[in-house]
């Protein structure tokens, strides 16, 4: 594999990330987009891949002649990855893409519980035909995903299918809380769908989602929904061996401690 050339600074860090997979996202991107998005997205989906890791930085220069454009849009993309931590700052200011902590995973999963749960539900309420039809067809469009075995295909249509459930809820505010909640969980490397039997049973998960959206039965698609993310949570702390639990027990434990001592 091409890497660019390794130059680490005094905390380690170093940008030998995986120069061919990062062009051609920037090729994919690049004709949908003007340059700073393009710039953006190719970033962000590279730091999801994990083609470019925790502490590997990003240097203006080097993006500039990978992707054959100025500076400006580069920087623009890149302080735009530092405002929604993707990336942040080491001692001696250089951007590098920053490290997920596993708590920082439970609390996405927590909240991405409650909003998908809450979609589901005022999307059997609201839904229109249209709305139903492109969730059938997202659905149909993941399977076809799963069959051909791509993987980062069905990553990307989970989170359309999810958020096209909430475009569905018609509450904007629901919407945008849900986005951001997608946007930070791009951050995180790899997909729960490369464990055995994960990407099957989301699929089954989603029809039982999309069947009580369908027959309007709020209760249920509520209840379905939130199962399917604490599912999914479980599956992501699987990846992470256990740590997040861990972590999460020892905060516990310190609380209790200070609690304690506070009484």
């Amino acid at each position: 594999m091409n890497t660019l050339a390794d130059d680490r600074d005094d905390s380690g860090a170093s940008d030998g990330y995986d120069t061919p997979t990062l062009a051609e996202l920037w090729r994919s991107h690049r004709t949908a987009a003007n340059a700073s998005e393009a710039v953006y997205l190719a970033l962000r989906d590279a730091i999801a891949a994990g083609s470019i890791k925790p502490g590997e930085y990003l240097r203006e220069p080097v993006l500039g002649e990978l992707f054959g454009i100025s500076r400006t849009p580069i920087r623009e993309a890149l302080l735009r990855l530092e405002t929604e931590g993707f990336l942040e700052r080491t001692t001696g200011r250089r951007l590098v893409v920053a490290s997920v902590t596993p708590e920082e995973v439970l609390d996405v999963y927590a909240v991405r519980e409650v909003l998908n749960g809450l979609a589901a539900r005022l999307a059997a309420e609201n839904a229109s035909t249209t709305d139903l039809i492109r969730l059938r067809r997202l659905h149909r469009e993941m399977k076809w995903a799963f069959d051909d075995g791509d993987i980062a295909r069905m990553a990307s249509l989970n989170f359309d299918f999810h958020d096209a459930i909430c475009v569905a809820s018609r509450n904007a505010f629901l919407l945008e809380m849900l986005r951001k909640a997608h946007d930070t969980h791009h951050r995180y490397p790899g997909s729960t769908f490369s464990l055995p039997e994960e990407a099957a049973k989301s699929i089954e998960e989603h029809d039982e989602i999309l069947q009580a959206i369908e027959s309007g039965d709020a209760k249920r698609a509520e209840e379905l929904a939130q199962h399917h993310t604490a599912r999914a949570r479980q599956a992501r702390i699987k990846m992470l061996d256990g740590t997040v639990e861990e972590q999460q027990r020892q905060r516990k434990a310190q609380e209790s401690a200070k609690a304690e001592n506070n009484s």
